[in-house]
């Protein structure tokens, strides 16, 4: 396997970190340490970038459309309690909890980005569907209502629902498929759902999907 990263962490301990993982793992990389985000202009297409929530604060509006039009692959490591810009969420391949980071897990993160299949941590897959047990008959709608889907997911979420492709899907929303692929991903982890029928029948049979 080889890889060409790009690793934009802002903390230097954190980069550190991170630097010394990606070169325990039996991977062939040329890794380019940046810490100033406007050097990512130099990057090129198909490489992989690997950003931390706290780099992405300073960050100028449109540098992630701009790496998307450019096919570079974006890893993004966030905290538990990390909001990340909509922008960021739309274009970016996965997200890895720093809760998660250990060698073979960003191995595990690396090689599904490359495969172009979307990337959710166990961490932050659980903290989306999981919810604290509670007695009683309402126990499923608790715990749904801890679901949260961006209204973008819920139209997607819809319109599979219908039988749309994703290249239908993506047609109908006036996005590229890749951004329907990225949002059936974790479309798919939130509702802790192996395929796309199964999410649906989930989402609907908990209510929140109304057809």
């Amino acid at each position: 396997m080889q890889a060409e990263i790009a690793l934009v962490i802002a903390g230097s301990i954190r980069r550190y970190s991170v630097e010394g993982m990606l070169r325990s793992l039996d991977i062939q990389l040329a890794l380019q340490s940046i810490t100033n985000i406007e050097d990512l202009s130099t990057c090129h297409n198909g490489q992989l970038v690997i950003l931390d929530s706290d780099a992405l604060k300073s960050t100028p509006g449109g540098i992630a459309e701009k790496l998307n039009i450019r096919n570079m692959h974006v890893l993004i490591l966030v905290n538990s309690a990390d909001v990340v810009e909509q922008s960021w969420i739309d274009q970016a391949n996965g997200f890895l909890d720093w809760a998660d980071l250990r060698p073979e897990t960003l191995r595990e993160a690396i090689v599904d980005v490359q495969a172009g299949r979307f990337h959710v941590s166990a961490t932050l897959a659980r903290r989306s569907v999981t919810a604290p047990d509670q007695a009683g008959n309402d126990t499923t709608s608790k715990r749904t209502s801890m679901i949260e889907l961006t209204a973008r997911e819920h139209q997607v979420l819809r319109l599979i629902a219908e039988g749309l492709s994703n290249r239908q899907v993506a047609r109908s929303l006036s996005i590229s498929e890749h951004g329907v692929k990225r949002a059936v991903g974790i479309i798919l982890a939130k509702l802790n759902c192996p395929n796309r029928t199964l999410a649906v029948v989930r989402a609907i049979e908990s209510g929140l999907l109304v057809m």
